[in-house]
C-alpha cells in the first residue's frame, strides 16, 4: 500500500496515462534526468530524450495491440525522509490476449521533492522483449 498521499496521487495519474498510451504525459511524473533498468540493462536518459521517443513508444504499444493497462497492487517502501521505493504489480491486455490479463512487476525509485515527487529511476523485472515473443505479439 501506498501511505505518502503525494505519491499516491501521482501513481493514479501514471495509471492513467499508461492505460491511454500517453506518453508525454507519463513524462511529467519523471525526473529530469533518470535511470531506467530490467534485465537486459541499464539506461540513465533525460525527460527531454523520454519526450522525443514518446510517440514511437506509444505507437509500439499501439502495434502489439495493447487494450488496457492498470495498477493491480503497489507498495511503497520508505528508504529515506527524501525518497520511497514503489513496487507497482500491474496488469494489461492485448487484443491477441484478449480479456487475459497479463502481469508484470515494475518497482519505482521516488524523489519526494517539492512540490510533487519525481521518478528517479524506475527497475522492470521481467524482460519485456522476451514476454512479448512468448505471447506473440512481436
Amino acid at each position: 500500500m501506498i501511505k505518502d498521499e503525494s505519491i499516491k496521487a501521482i501513481f493514479a495519474e501514471y495509471e492513467k496515462a499508461f492505460a491511454s498510451l500517453d506518453f508525454k504525459k507519463s513524462a511529467g511524473f519523471f525526473a529530469d534526468t533518470f535511470i531506467s533498468a530490467g534485465p537486459r540493462g541499464v539506461i540513465a536518459q533525460s525527460k527531454a530524450e523520454f519526450i522525443k521517443l514518446a510517440n514511437e513508444a506509444a505507437d509500439f504499444y499501439r502495434q502489439v495491440g495493447q487494450t488496457s493497462a492498470k495498477i493491480i497492487s503497489a507498495d511503497e517502501t520508505p528508504i529515506s525522509n527524501e525518497y520511497s521505493m514503489v513496487k507497482v504489480h500491474w496488469g494489461a491486455t492485448f487484443k491477441k490476449t484478449r480479456d487475459i490479463l497479463i502481469e508484470f512487476d515494475v518497482s519505482y525509485f521516488i524523489f519526494r521533492s517539492v512540490p510533487e515527487p519525481k521518478i528517479i529511476m524506475f527497475i522492470a523485472h521481467q524482460d519485456e522483449q522476451q514476454a512479448m515473443r512468448d505471447l506473440g505479439l512481436v
